[in-house]
C-alpha cells in the first residue's frame, strides 16, 4: 500500500506479509533507504475492541507517524486546534485494522486530537507523537469530549 508519494520522487510504502506482519519501506528513486518488518504477526496485537496503536516513524519526507485504528476510523485530526491532514493508507488484519499517517516538517512533540467513528458514534482521543522536537502539538484537555476541526481524510492509492 502506498503511504505517500512526493514530487521529489520519494515514497513510503506499507504491506502485510502472508503471516500478518507489517512491513514498511521508504524509497528515493531506485534506492530503498529504510525497510523494516515487524518481528511478530499482528504486532502490536489487534484489539478485540477499539484501540489506537502507534506503529512506526518515517523520515521519507519530513517526519511521519504511522498508526493503526482497530475497529474504527479516523474522521479528523488537529494540532493545537489546527486541522492536520491524515492519510488513510489501507486495511490489514482481515479488515479490522486501518492504517493512517500524519506528516510534519520536522520532529514534533506532544499529541494530536483525533476524532474517531465507530458505527454511528464518534469520540475524541489523543495520539501521542513523541517527546522530542522543536515543534509542538497539544490536544488541550478542554477539547477532549468535543470534535476536532472537520477534515477530509485523504486516501492513499497504489500507483
Amino acid at each position: 500500500m502506498l503511504i505517500e508519494a512526493w514530487p521529489n520522487g520519494n515514497a513510503a510504502y506499507a504491506w502485510e506479509t502472508g503471516d500478518h506482519r507489517l512491513c514498511i519501506a521508504s524509497v528515493a528513486g531506485d534506492r530503498v533507504f529504510q525497510r523494516a518488518c515487524a518481528t511478530h504477526p499482528n504486532d502490536p496485537p489487534v484489539a478485540k475492541g477499539r484501540k489506537i496503536s502507534d506503529l512506526f516513524t518515517s523520515f521519507a519526507n519530513g517526519w511521519g507517524r504511522i498508526f493503526a485504528a482497530d475497529h474504527q476510523e479516523v474522521t479528523s485530526a488537529s494540532c493545537d486546534g489546527t486541522p492536520v491532514e491524515v492519510v488513510r493508507i489501507g486495511t490489514m488484519a482481515n479488515g479490522v485494522r486501518t492504517l493512517y499517517a500524519v506528516w510534519f516538517s520536522d520532529y514534533t512533540k506532544g499529541e494530536i486530537l483525533l476524532t474517531l467513528r465507530h458505527g454511528t458514534t464518534t469520540s475524541p482521543t489523543s495520539f501521542h507523537l513523541g517527546d522530542a522536537g522543536d515543534l509542538s502539538c497539544t490536544a488541550p484537555a478542554s477539547t477532549v469530549g468535543t470534535a476536532a476541526a472537520p477534515l477530509s481524510v485523504s486516501t492513499a492509492s497504489v500507483p
